[in-house]
């Protein structure tokens, strides 16, 4: 009980004692607590105890979260039912918020997830034994949402103190339960009130990659989900980070790449597509218009290799990536430059068009693809020339701006590139306005 008043007023002098020398030792004090094996129980009292204000609440979710993610071997090895009871109460206690404590539970029991073996969490471990809970305890929802959404964030988590075999077989594990995932998912998105949440724990499960055909998620529920979300009048976030990772998904090496995944990648991209006329409307949020504009983006870096043909459809695409490009933000408009540096590359690596047999048929392929892209690029050219001339009145921009227009112009120097490819005449205008002071 001592102990528990030490941090409460540790943490009081860190946050309102008016003197910083006080409150750097408070912070000192505190730092070295969480080092220690009383830690554990402490912070865990706190959290259980009414009393505790926002403050103490916080510092001992974080505390509790760190010493499972680092110190886990501090305990005995029959702590960990008790443990994990603890902080299950905890997530549900913590169900509605505060959200900075209730990731920070999460976390928690996701990092228990990573130490100890499936069998500990009972048949079919982590991800059964949350179905289980879910499913007993229907109020406790949105705890449990985190907590599901953050199980995959822990894979690539390198903080957790966890030997490289046992990560590598946590990621199988979740792997392996990734359609239970899915349906418990599923299954919450009859909750209105739960779709951005469910939609971002979709979005985490995609960045495992984990090998679903793309003619399951065609017509997958949370995939459908996430495309009608892209047309409500105000962006869905969630929305566009399950799209997203769907683009990258569909590229993705354990995933069968693009001929495995093409009935997905031909409903995405028809519904990205359908956006391109929001990139220009005035009336559209500066941020839902970024969003759309890296949705474009992440088509041309997974797609490139496929553009890289010239076919109509690609050429689409292209067109949107250009209007992208034309945008006045430059924040926006840089979005593309990945890609067209990539596309020059394809289009002139001889290793894109070894399919064509002969030297004949390369060549005369290589100019088709050439003479094709030459429009677009010289559209490019002319746009981007435009942003890194100097202004008339550049000597009296401020240091913020002229450092923030120097970058611009940096980024721009891979149009040459372009220019020695395409040989511009315009290249020349280049030449003269990238001259550097």
């Amino acid at each position: 009980m001592e102990l528990q008043n030490s941090v409460k007023e540790a943490l009081n002098a860190l946050y309102h004692h008016p003197d910083d020398a006080f409150r750097m030792e408070a912070d000192r004090w505190l730092q070295n607590f969480q080092r220690t094996i009383d830690a554990w129980q402490v912070a865990d009292n706190l959290l259980h105890d009414a009393t505790s204000n926002l403050e103490t609440l916080i510092f001992c979710s974080q505390t509790l979260r760190s010493k499972v993610q680092r110190d886990f071997e501090e305990l005995p090895s029959e702590a960990f039912r008790p443990l994990r009871s603890s902080l299950n109460t905890l997530l549900k206690k913590f169900h509605r918020g505060p959200p900075k404590v209730r990731t920070q539970i999460s976390i928690a029991v996701a990092a228990l997830a990573v130490q100890v073996p499936p069998e500990d969490w009972g048949d079919g471990g982590i991800v059964n034994w949350l179905k289980d809970e879910m499913t007993s305890h229907p109020e406790y929802i949105p705890g449990f949402l985190e907590l599901l959404t953050v199980l995959p964030e822990e894979v690539f988590n390198y903080k957790i103190a966890a030997r490289p075999e046992r990560r590598r077989q946590f990621e199988k594990e979740l792997t392996s339960q990734i359609e239970v995932a899915l349906n418990i998912l599923t299954a919450c998105l009859k909750i209105s009130e739960l779709k951005e949440q469910v939609l971002e724990a979709f979005a985490s499960w995609l960045r495992l990659r984990h090998g679903i055909p793309g003619s399951l998620l065609a017509c997958h529920p949370l995939v459908h989900t996430a495309l009608s979300s892209l047309n409500s009048e105000i962006l869905s976030e969630a929305a566009v980070n399950v799209i997203s990772e769907l683009i990258h998904y569909t590229t993705a090496g354990n995933s069968g790449g693009i001929p495995v995944q093409m009935p997905l990648i031909q409903v995405i991209v028809p519904q990205v597509m359908s956006l391109k006329e929001q990139l220009r409307d005035p009336s559209k949020d500066e941020e839902d218009v970024k969003a759309i504009a890296r949705l474009f983006a992440d088509m041309g870096d997974s797609y490139v290799e496929l553009i890289a043909t010239g076919s109509n459809e690609s050429m689409m695409i292209v067109n949107a990536l250009l209007e992208v490009a034309s945008h006045p933000e430059y924040d926006i408009a840089s979005m593309t430059f990945n890609f067209w540096h990539s596309l020059q590359h394809f289009l002139t690596k001889r290793d894109s068009y070894t399919s064509f047999g002969n030297e004949a048929s390369i060549e005369a392929e290589s100019r088709r693809r050439l003479q094709v892209f030459r429009s677009p690029y010289e559209s490019l050219v002319s746009l981007v020339s435009s942003r890194v001339q100097y202004p008339p009145d550049y000597q009296t921009l401020s240091v913020e701006d002229l450092k923030e227009f120097k970058q611009t112009r940096y980024g721009n120097d891979w149009l040459f590139d372009i220019g020695y490819c395409f040989a511009f005449p315009v290249i020349s205008i280049l030449e003269n306005t990238l001259v550097l002071f």
